[in-house]
């Protein structure tokens, strides 16, 4: 079981580096940056080609000019082999590392310090997509480079240094190239964290502005309604109407402005009032169960908006004559729930499965969702009733 647990465990991290890198290469691919930070270190890597001409300085060998252009020409090839992948960020592939070390040894007869390309030809095999790729690759090339020195008749001494910088290259290139593909993720993760925070404040003033517009509209509506039908029959009746749209109409501006701000801090007995002065205007009575809201309850902004609404649901599609309200409280004294039944016949009529919810129900659920409450809705053989509950 151990076995299979270590195996599943590093199958686990295998994947997850191969959807990294997957990640990476798709991401790379659409890059249209010209010269990409994702690589810069690599330029400090080319730092090894100064200790090619060391043998010819040290005088250990005499250049020759054919040697210094053929190992010139050599160096020109390798800095294309290096940067191929460079401002793709892309991984470099069996054929790169296999001509980088193709070169070091065909720069042997030269005499410089051919072994560096060797070491290069290590470092590439560290972006190989695959880390077992990475690691056999890598000792196929420090045996390749020993049977080389053997047969060229060098001591071990003299094979070690090079084998040795070439680990060490290795192991470095690795760890920055990790480190790349983690910054890289990082980043990503951030990235969709702002684009989700982004959407949900969107959704949620979306849902605000439509429950504080939908509802304010609505009784402007009635209300302009009324005040055409007392225009003549009662003018004082309909003055006063006017002035209350107005009213309305300020309030409304100065909540959609709280709303954009995030700022709405909205007050169950606030809306309670305007529930109650709404549902008269549409000719509708409101009868409340218990006791109300107290004028020193702390701002509840789900239910209130949850309230309001529900209310907006009822004057425009129920077509009821009367409406019960109830709050429920938990032990504290704080409202976590309020249910409002009326007995309108047009919702009477639907069967639960046949209500379509609009944009005003589901910004509802959703809000009550995201504070732990669920929202239920049911049509009576007399009316119809929703309930709203959050986390007591």
């Amino acid at each position: 079981m151990a076995v299979r647990a270590v195996r599943a465990c590093g199958t686990g991290f295998h994947h997850r580096h191969l959807m990294a890198a997957d990640s990476l290469s798709r991401h790379l691919a659409d890059r249209k940056t010209p010269w990409p930070h994702f690589n810069h270190y690599l330029v400090a890597y080319l730092s090894y080609l100064l200790f090619y001409p060391v043998p010819w300085l040290l005088g250990y060998h005499r250049p020759t000019l054919p040697g210094v252009l053929f190992s010139t020409a050599a160096m020109l090839l390798f800095l294309l082999v290096y940067f191929a992948p460079y401002r793709k960020d892309r991984y470099y592939g069996y054929g790169e590392i296999i001509l980088t070390d193709l070169i070091g040894y065909a720069c042997a007869w030269t005499h410089g310090d051919w072994e560096v390309y060797c070491i290069f030809a290590a470092g590439m095999c560290a972006r190989l997509p695959e880390r077992r790729q990475s690691i056999t690759m890598v000792i196929l090339l420090q045996v390749v480079l020993i049977i080389s020195g053997h047969f060229r008749h060098k001591t071990t001494l003299e094979v070690i240094p090079g084998a040795f910088f070439s680990i060490i290259t290795y192991m470095g290139t690795l760890v920055q190239w990790q480190l790349g593909i983690r910054n890289f993720e990082l980043r990503e993760a951030q990235n969709e964290i702002r684009t989700l925070a982004t959407t949900a404040e969107r959704e949620r003033i979306a849902r605000d502005l439509h429950d504080l517009l939908g509802h304010s509209l609505t009784v402007i509506s009635v209300k302009a309604e009324l005040s055409e039908r007392l225009f003549m029959a009662d003018p004082p009746r309909a003055r006063q109407e006017i002035n209350e749209i107005s009213q309305i109409a300020r309030t409304s501006l100065r909540e959609v402005r709280e709303a954009v701000s995030g700022m709405n801090g909205a007050s169950l007995l606030r809306e309670l009032d305007r529930a109650r002065k709404s549902l008269h205007t549409a000719g509708i009575t409101l009868a409340l169960t218990g006791r109300a809201p107290p004028a020193d309850a702390p701002p509840n902004s789900v239910l209130a908006l949850a309230l309001r609404e529900a209310v907006t649901n009822v004057i425009r599609h129920s077509e009821a004559r009367t409406c019960t309200l109830t709050f429920l409280y938990d032990a504290s004294g704080h409202i976590h729930t309020f249910t409002l039944e009326d007995d309108g016949p047009l919702q009477a009529t639907k069967p639960a499965r046949a209500i379509v919810e609009g944009n005003g129900l589901r910004g509802m659920r959703a809000r009550l969702a995201a504070s732990g409450g669920t929202l239920t809705i049911s049509p009576r053989p007399q009316g119809f009733t929703l309930t709203a509950t959050t986390l007591p």
